[in-house]
């Protein structure tokens, strides 16, 4: 033991010193791994924190989430109707406990400036099914559900922390949310995040007009199954009773299905083939850094080829040799691992920084033990990956070769150079499929960026409140819209003001859906097609920048008192006036939960209603003069940045009611730019990785040619001293390195003509196959590599051949 701990440190010593006289091949060995084991523990940490490890809940196995479908719409996952989800606590056996959660929102005043602050209204049940416990205080008792209950509430730990400082007196106290005292009774903690995290949750007693109701789905339910029972069990009890309520009420639920689906894969089935993608991409890039970096150990192997000879001829066995050239590669990878730890800790804070808000448990991600030990694993993989092939290569030297020349003309020379050839393909190759997969992500990225919108994003501000409290009446809502909308045409570099009910790409937009009905056509009742009504003030439409097609626009005299009109989009008129002028005709639909009749007075362009990638949709608007709702966002032109606005436009609303909540305020453009966070994220780490892989292939290429022509220095100094020309030589040269390339290229289009197909679900207006994207990154691949390999050729020409002939 003893004997060995010495070996080890005489070895050790010995690797440091071999490392301190070659620092240029040690400084670019342990950068170019540094990096690789720093993306993939990055990544990783990413993965195990939202992946790999259990939700934050009692036995998460057992959770499920509810939700309605309907196959003829091609609709098989979509939110709950209280009607319905009665209907399923009644009947279905499947279930140990259910609940609802409610979006809603309640103004916080008091305690600091007035907030908006977005809430859930909760059934019994909702808790115990998610089996979450609150970090203080309690969670609703029984009674607190009952109708005519004291007024309760649970708070977020974010909202304990950012708005209270964190004081444990909050549980008890009252705060007032929409002018009402209510007790704070609990404490929820940050990693509850279904439905979607909010700062308050209140207890919800269904009222007996909800129970009845199966047409308005918009309620997120959670069930605990039982012991023993599966998810497929669940789902076979959900569809037995979808089916019978189908029966039972045609009106309502005739096309209403019914399915189940685990907790974690809803929580983490969209982010799972992204981060999947990207674990792939930084393994890749590993195996080409510890390609990369056997390449330089195989050239510097082939330098010490007479030192290991020496060594063998004074009785050094392979087995000692293997374990001494292990060393060195062993104190490589560490050095490279400590460094790359050390990279990981900026990757993660970079990853919580940049990273969609939205992405699932991601202030979790931390370097952990968990994550340490992987990094270890790594550290361990890539000293085996690199140092294995070199290490056995040159624990058997051709000993009497080796001790008769300087070890440029050792036999292997060839073997080496193969083995190295091999490599750099495998580089090229690797290289290709990342390079592939970041432009088709990219390619479908600007294919996306160019859809037209239908509306302008440059310089407007959007603020989104709910009047419905702080003005009681229709009447009073229209003259509260009307203050506001003087006061911010007063301000300067306001150049004009809309309101609207459901506004393009905002994320709580409130879309409302309605039959509609056309004067002259029989009544279609149930089976009457469903459009989509927004309200929206006169001059919406040009505030917006959305195009008049037919018609004309809302003008001022289109009053509360005066002939209803209303003005529709394109998809509308075509769906349901093809061929056909839709101006004037009569239509019946319902707003607020009011039907009448309208007539059609324009027609406008359609719009893109919340993604660049989402269909328009048929959709009719109604001035707000006819409708007063207290649902409202106000979007505002400026002459300038909006950005700069918002904060003014902000206290133009106060100056009006001080107590005024602002539910969400931003910037056009920024709502646009939250719609392609997560692509934008994606398409960014895997370009980075690929531009890495991209630039170690590129290095494997320079880096083979230079070793081959130090091999054949003399033979090309015969070919000058014969007569060859400079030009001649480098295309010899370059020749080599294009057919390296194209054979790399060429295994580097099979696989990932093989992989890409998995990348179908990430693009948009491409295909995984696209020929334009394989072979423009192919072309690009050898040209690098032509490039390449041109450098060393130029200098090679430039030596005198006499002087070539001596190095010989």
């Amino acid at each position: 033991m003893a004997r060995d701990t010495r070996r080890f440190r005489i070895d050790l010593v010995h690797a440091l010193r071999q490392l301190g006289r070659g620092r240029g091949f040690a400084i670019a060995s342990v950068a170019i791994l540094a990096i690789a084991i720093g993306a993939n523990t990055t990544i990783f940490s990413a993965a195990d924190h939202i992946l790999l490890r259990p939700l934050p809940y009692a036995e998460p196995n057992r959770i499920v989430t509810l939700w309605e479908t309907e196959p003829k719409r091609d609709q098989w996952k979509r939110d709950v109707s209280p009607g319905n989800f009665v209907e399923w606590q009644r009947r279905t056996s499947s279930f140990q406990s259910m609940g609802l959660a409610q979006p809603t929102s309640a103004d916080l005043t008091g305690d600091g400036p007035p907030e908006a602050i977005p809430a859930w209204a909760v059934t019994d049940g909702f808790f115990d099914a998610l089996g979450v416990r609150p970090i203080e205080g309690r969670l609703f008792a029984p009674a607190e559900y009952l109708t005519g209950a004291a007024p309760a509430a649970m708070i977020s730990e974010g909202l304990w922390r950012r708005r209270f400082g964190g004081d444990p007196s909050i549980v008890g106290r009252k705060l007032t949310f929409e002018g009402q005292p209510v007790t704070v009774v609990g404490v929820l903690p940050s990693t509850l995040e279904y439905p979607e995290p909010e700062d308050l949750w209140f207890p919800n007693a269904l009222s007996e007009a909800d129970q009845k109701d199966r047409r308005s789905s918009y309620m997120s339910a959670v069930a605990r199954l039982k012991p023993g029972v599966s998810i497929e069990q669940a789902r076979a009890d959900m569809r037995r009773v979808a089916g019978n309520l189908a029966k039972e009420f045609p009106d309502t639920n005739r096309d209403l299905g019914a399915d189940v689906v685990s907790l974690e894969e809803h929580v983490l089935g969209g982010v799972r083939p992204a981060l999947l993608i990207l674990l792939v991409a930084v393994g890749l890039v590993l195996l080409i850094a510890c390609a990369n970096v056997a390449g330089l150990l195989l050239a510097r192997g082939a330098r010490r080829a007479r030192e290991l000879a020496v060594r063998a001829a004074l009785g050094a066995g392979r087995a000692r040799l293997v374990q001494q050239l292990a060393t060195e590669s062993v104190l490589l990878a560490v050095l490279s691992g400590v460094a790359g730890i050390g990279l990981a800790f900026l990757g993660v804070l970079g990853l919580r920084h940049f990273a969609p808000s939205d992405l699932p448990r991601l202030q979790t991600v931390v370097i952990d033990g968990r994550v340490l030990f992987f990094a270890l694993a790594m550290t361990v993989l890539t000293a085996l990956l690199f140092g294995i092939l070199p290490a056995l290569r040159f624990s058997r030297p051709h000993v009497a070769m080796a001790l008769r020349s300087a070890g440029r003309s050792v036999t292997g020379g060839r073997e080496r150079t193969l083995m190295r050839s091999i490599i750099v393909t495998c580089e090229i190759a690797l290289a290709l499929v990342l390079l592939v997969g970041a432009g088709l992500l990219g390619r479908s990225f600007l294919v996306l960026l160019s859809n037209d919108l239908g509306f302008q994003t440059k310089n407007r501000a959007t603020l989104q409140l709910f009047i419905w409290d702080r003005a009681e009446t229709a009447e009073i809502r229209r003259q509260r819209v009307a203050d506001l909308t003087e006061r911010f045409l007063a301000t300067p570099g306001v150049e004009g003001v809309a309101v609207v009910s459901a506004l393009p790409f905002h994320p709580h937009q409130i879309a409302s859906q309605s039959k509609l009905h056309i004067e002259g056509t029989p009544d279609m009742g149930a089976d009457a097609e469903r459009v989509y009504t927004t309200v929206a003030s006169g001059g919406y439409f040009q505030v917006m920048g959305i195009a008049l097609k037919r018609g004309r626009a809302f003008a001022k005299t289109d009053g509360h008192d005066a002939p209803l009109v209303t003005v529709i989009n394109e998809t509308l008129a075509r769906r349901f006036f093809p061929g056909e002028d839709p101006v004037g005709k009569r239509v019946t639909v319902g707003v607020m939960g009011r039907p009448a009749m309208r007539e059609i007075v324009g027609v406008v362009a359609d719009v893109r209603p919340v993604a660049l990638d989402s269909d328009p949709r048929p959709e009719l608007f109604v001035p707000y003069e006819q409708s007063g709702t207290g649902s409202i966002t106000f979007v505002v032109r400026t002459s300038i940045d909006a950005a700069s606005f918002l904060s003014l436009l902000q206290g133009r609303i106060w100056e009006v009611d001080p107590q005024q909540t602002i539910y969400y305020a931003a910037t056009m453009e920024t709502l646009v730019s939250r719609t392609v966070v997560a692509r934008r994220f994606q398409l960014v780490l895997l370009g980075i990785f690929s531009l890495i892989a991209l630039g170690l292939a590129t290095a494997g290429v320079y880096g083979l040619i230079s070793y081959t022509i130090g091999q054949r220095t003399s033979e090309i100094g015969v070919r000058m001293a014969l007569g060859a020309r400079a030009g001649e030589i480098i295309a010899l040269i370059v020749r080599e390195g294009i057919a390296l390339a194209s054979a790399g290229v060429l295994a580097g289009v099979v696989t990932s003509l093989l992989l890409t197909r998995y990348l179908s679900g990430m693009l948009y207006g491409v295909s995984p196959f696209d020929p334009a994207t394989f072979v423009q990154l192919a072309v690009l691949l050898i040209l690098l590599s032509a490039a390449a390999s041109f450098f060393p050729a130029l200098r090679i020409v430039r030596l005198d051949p006499l002087k070539a002939l001596r190095e010989e």
